[in-house]
């Protein structure tokens, strides 16, 4: 009997969709430094950056290794997105599977992020900012986005590879 082919919810591929496309833009902004700050070559296209840059230092600091290889996995997510897409286009029954683990890669990504801002795993002044209304719209709740979303896209598809594999095993008894 053939596997069940359980496609993406629409929200989950809005999602990957979405995650390409920010995802690209944000990395090339790190990548195409100093251009894309402002006064740069490219600043028109990466303009909200002007605001993050200030808040968010690690974007600012052209020697911060540590934003310079999450862009470099956020690139690797870009394809891993598209290859995703692919799968459920073409209905693969390792559509759900492999994007748990895909989202899984981009949530632990996000908090790894995010506690290099804790200490003692770095110092605090990579904020440039100790305003709470900046630091809650232009760091906590931009990057928190990509820690709910991704945990709400692992609860779904953990929810539906679960359903899978109970489909599987009752398939499988049944034929014995």
């Amino acid at each position: 009997m053939a596997e069940e082919k359980t496609p993406l919810p629409g929200w989950v591929k809005a999602w990957l969709v979405s995650t390409a496309v920010i995802q690209t833009w944000d990395a090339s902004f790190i990548w195409l430094r100093p251009h894309t700050f402002p006064g740069g070559a490219l600043e028109l296209y990466w303009k909200p950056y002007s605001l993050y840059i200030d808040i968010d230092m690690r974007y600012k600091d052209m020697t911060d290794s540590f934003v310079m290889a999450v862009s470099l996995l956020n690139y690797v997510e870009v394809v891993l997105c598209l290859v995703l897409l692919y799968m459920n286009a073409k209905s693969s029954s390792r559509t759900v599977l492999a994007t748990l683990v895909v989202q899984t890669m981009t949530f632990w990504k996000t908090v790894l992020y995010l506690l290099m801002y804790v200490p003692p795993m770095s110092d605090v002044a990579m904020l440039g900012t100790s305003n709470w209304l900046e630091l809650l719209f232009l760091f906590i709740i931009p990057n928190g986005l990509w820690v709910l979303i991704p945990g709400a896209t692992m609860w779904e598809m953990w929810g539906r590879a679960a359903r899978q594999g109970g489909a599987q095993t009752t398939r499988g008894k049944k034929g014995k």
